[in-house]
């Protein structure tokens, strides 16, 4: 007779692990105890010697399919023979060195009896059980159990504390387990808030199939949800909300109605019903019935499926398709209490769907695409938040602080970077009070005590005057450095790497804007290898939004005939003239060497886009416009000034206004694309001989164009290059302060707070 205690660190809490555990015991004969503790979970088991093994075999191979375990740590101790079963036990209360769960979509058995008739929670929204359900945003306190929940004030029913205790029961010690007798409630009110008398589904549809917008309170938030097939319907919406021409996503009651509008891969399958229950970005059919107003002159949809029952309560033979938006003000974050939703979301709907179990962390909808096998982030929350990135060092307790726009920060707590939710752009003032409310707490759930604040250069970003302003030891991180430095901690990549980081902008050490880098370099000893030639941003930030700016900052030096009459056609030739002074005037006309506003500029050019409501527009309708049956490639030259490489974009931009008129839209975008292609891997090999390493890494957000990636990823891999673009993590701004925390702590541990000063 032995005895072994066990501690098992991961994603262990909150997935069915004790009940797994519990007759796992049973069946080996085991007698002892399981709780969850600070670490994750911990058990004594008791028994014969080959039944311990067998029994230790099967928690590896064996465990909830949500799990993820990381270590398990078993030691023999003293046998005791004085217990008679094996029990769960109460948790341990203390600091956690573990991760909460993310929520999990609803399992297959939940669903089965959400619409099984003769099923006593039929239809009933918050069915849930160890495997499935709310989980993070949930949570008040750690370990999770249902008394640290906002489903503490739920007492449990007789029938549902049978399930509870029955160890033959997927209920068993399940600790979101509800029913219609005990549960959270849901109901429907007006506009205003004042309850309404029809069953809660019947009247939700029937606001749905009148054209109506119908506020949701989900599990980590409001949705605003509308008819995905009314054009009429989505342009209200679109309206009512204040949002620019970005796309809506859209939720399919399921897989089958999905494929009826978008193509699917295997591997997208796959994604689409993973417990996550992500966004993912997928081609439109061509024969698709969708609004055209859900994503004006754009091929690709967000496409997911119900993660939960409040969801399905919205589908029936006539609705099969909704758009689900985020239930805010645009640009402020999202609403999660009741009140709240009233005074800001009523004056945008018909009516509301609510429910009585308060959310306690915010959680908007994760967004990813997949790429040559790879699971590619554009928004990691909500099914991926708070799981940590595991790195193979142990860090220094640090808060990374994000950026400005899709902002995300992270704790760092032993060999783990946790990243928080999606928390938008920190522009808004009532977005920035949020991150800072977000920051305190995430701290006190995480037990985070950072002794750092590591921040962007950039001195205007809210983030880096909260860094600032912290009272914690400060360091900057350059921009693209930390989009780079997130896909080597997130693909744990050693050695000498070529980085391209390609991006709208970023502030650059010299105090231009950067965006169109490639780097080299290891760990924290970094070199700026090449970059695209200085262009004015005429009216900085406004060049963004009126890309015209950049077309004509290109072309005043390379095409100034061209220049002239496309300016004086487009009725643009007097603005031009007084940006022009203010330009040769160094009058808010800040240097950029961004990709991102080259691509804005050709899509200008060939699509007459001279507004755009959000950054990137244009390029995403460039993207779009492409015909790879076209393959011309525009010319180029790098030139070494000083051991560094410069690339000229104006000649490439005066190309592109020569195939005006000549060539069509879709063979002029396949050009200018495979253009940048070439580009990226002419300069990667060149480097490659200087460094001798074929690793390449492709990030910043103008790599979210997906036909660029692919492009590139081609190109390099037919030069043999090993490419890495990162898993979940966004490509974008969301991903940066993955980035800032690793290259923050290698700067802290090494004390350097130049990372290009050892490369001189």
């Amino acid at each position: 007779m032995e005895r072994w205690r066990s501690i098992i660190t991961g994603l262990v809490q909150g997935v069915g692990f004790r009940p797994f555990l519990y007759n796992l015991a049973r069946k080996y004969g085991l007698k002892g105890w399981v709780r969850n503790n600070s670490a994750g979970v911990e058990l004594e088991v008791e028994g014969e010697p080959e039944n311990l093994r067998q029994f230790l075999n099967e928690v590896s191979l064996q465990a909830p399919a949500a799990a993820r375990i990381e270590t398990i740590d078993t030691l023999a101790i003293t046998p005791r023979q004085t217990e008679a079963e094996f029990k769960i036990i109460p948790s341990e209360c203390g600091e956690i060195s573990g991760s909460p769960l993310p929520d999990q979509g609803i399992c297959s058995s939940c669903l089965a009896e959400f619409y099984d008739q003769t099923d006593r929670r039929y239809r009933y929204p918050f069915n849930s059980c160890t495997i499935c359900g709310p989980r993070f945003t949930i949570i008040e306190d750690l370990p999770f159990d249902r008394d640290r929940t906002t489903m503490a004030g739920y007492r449990l029913c007789q029938r549902c504390q049978a399930e509870y205790r029955d160890f033959r029961d997927r209920r068993f010690h399940a600790q979101t387990i509800a029913c219609p007798q005990c549960g959270p409630e849901p109901w429907l009110t007006d506009p205003k808030g004042e309850r309404l008398r029809d069953l809660p589904h019947r009247g939700a549809l029937g606001i749905l199939k009148t054209g109506g917008i119908l506020g949701v309170k989900g599990i980590g938030g409001y949705h605003l949800a509308v008819d995905a097939l009314s054009n009429t319907a989505v342009r209200r919406l679109r309206k009512l909300k204040g949002r620019d021409r970005r796309p809506f996503a859209v939720l399919f009651r399921d897989l089958d109605v999905l494929k009826e509008h978008c193509w699917v891969s295997a591997a997208e399958e796959r994604l689409l019903l993973d417990p996550v229950r992500p966004i993912v970005l997928l081609k439109q059919k061509a024969d698709s019935t969708l609004a055209g107003e859900l994503n004006p002159g754009l091929r690709e949809i967000g496409a997911f499926l119900p993660y939960t029952g409040i969801q399905l309560l919205l589908f029936d033979e006539a609705i099969t398709a909704l758009v689900m938006t985020s239930g805010n003000r645009s640009g402020e974050p999202l609403t999660i209490d009741n009140v709240a939703a009233i005074e800001i979301l009523g004056p945008m709907v018909d009516g509301f769907l609510m429910h009585d179990r308060k959310i306690n962390w915010g959680c908007d909808d994760s967004v990813v695409k997949v790429q040559k096998g790879h699971t590619i982030g554009i928004r990691r929350s909500r099914g991926y938040v708070p799981a940590p990135v595991k790195l193979d060092r142990v860090l220094v307790p640090l808060l990374a602080c994000g950026g400005q726009q899709k902002n995300t920060f992270a704790l760092t707590k032993g060999d783990r970077v946790y990243l928080s939710t999606h928390q938008g752009d920190l522009d808004n003032y009532s977005t920035y009070l949020n991150y800072q409310e977000t920051i305190d707490r995430f701290r006190r759930l995480i037990g985070c005590q950072p002794q750092y604040a590591v921040h962007d250069l950039h001195p205007d970003y809210n983030s880096t005057i909260y860094a600032r302003g912290s009272g914690l030891k400060t360091i900057g991180v350059q921009h693209h450095l930390a989009h780079l430095g997130s896909v080597i901690a997130n693909r744990q990549i050693k050695g000498t790497i070529i980085g391209v980081a390609f991006d709208g902008s970023g502030y650059g050490t010299d105090g231009k804007v950067w965006g169109g880098e490639f780097f080299t370099g290891a760990e924290c000893c970094w070199e700026r290898k090449a970059w695209l030639r200085y262009y004015p941003l005429p009216g900085g930030e406004a060049a963004i939004r009126e890309p015209w700016r950049m077309v004509a900052s290109y072309l005043e030096a390379t095409a100034p005939d061209f220049l002239g009459d496309w300016l004086v056609q487009n009725g643009l030739d007097h603005k031009w003239s007084v940006l022009r002074m203010a330009v040769k005037q160094g009058i808010n006309a800040p240097e950029t060497s961004s990709m991102g506003r080259l691509f804005d500029a050709a899509a200008t050019v060939v699509g007459n886009l001279k507004e755009v409501s959000y950054e990137g527009e244009a390029a995403v309708w460039f993207e779009h416009q492409a015909d790879l049956s076209y393959c011309g490639v525009y010319q180029f030259e790098i030139w070494n000034q000083g051991g560094t490489l410069r690339i000229d974009p104006g000649p490439i931009l005066k190309q592109v206004c020569q195939d005006q008129g000549r060539l069509s839209t879709a063979a002029i975008s396949a050009k200018f694309h495979r253009t940048i292609a070439a580009l990226i891997t002419e300069v990667c090999f060149r480097l490659r001989l200087e460094t001798q390493t074929d690793q390449v890494v492709l990030c910043g957000g103008v790599f979210q164009n997906r036909l660029l990636l692919d492009l590139a990823w081609e190109s390099l891999e037919q030069k043999g290059f090993k490419v890495f673009v990162p898993e979940v993590i966004p490509l974008n701004d969301g991903g940066i302060a993955l980035g800032q925390a690793w290259l923050g702590n290698l700067m802290i541990e090494r004390g350097i707070d130049d990372v290009f000063s050892c490369a001189r």
